[in-house]
């Protein structure tokens, strides 16, 4: 058996990888490997990087915030919410944590709005219910 194939998932898009010869990531447990013909696998890729060899024998590296990889049938399937790609390591992982950096900032803006839109609810419901109350 020569190489599986690879298919990486995110929020952007597919990426198909053929004849991948080894994958190297890491779970809650530590780091595993995968090789062509691997028994039928789930795991929870935890935040980091992960790394393939390709079919020229280069090696690529995917910094990701975790993810589900799924092998089976000679066929890895990598699900993440969004991936960084390329030959080197130290720039994926910056494109990671500014990515990250942004994310979060998007969801503590996002969670003032909803607390803001919570309190204007509260306050007009009051409103409406001093003046039911004031009709009677």
């Amino acid at each position: 058996m020569s190489g599986f194939s690879l298919t990486l998932l995110d929020s952007r898009g597919v990426e198909h990888f053929e004849q991948v010869g080894q994958f190297v990531g890491a779970d809650a447990d530590g780091s595993f490997g995968i090789l062509p013909g691997h028994v039928r696998m789930i795991a929870l890729l935890r935040y980091g990087l992960a790394r393939f060899r390709d079919q020229a024998g280069i090696w690529r590296y995917l910094a990701l915030p975790g993810g589900v990889l799924r092998f089976a049938d000679n066929r890895m399937t990598l699900t993440a919410v969004r991936y960084f790609l390329g030959d080197d390591p130290d720039a994926l992982c910056e494109q990671l944590a500014a990515e990250m950096a942004r994310t979060d900032s998007e969801v503590h803006r996002a969670r003032a709005t909803l607390t803001e839109i919570e309190r204007s609810l509260l306050r007009r419901l009051a409103e409406l219910s001093n003046r039911v109350a004031g009709g009677r």
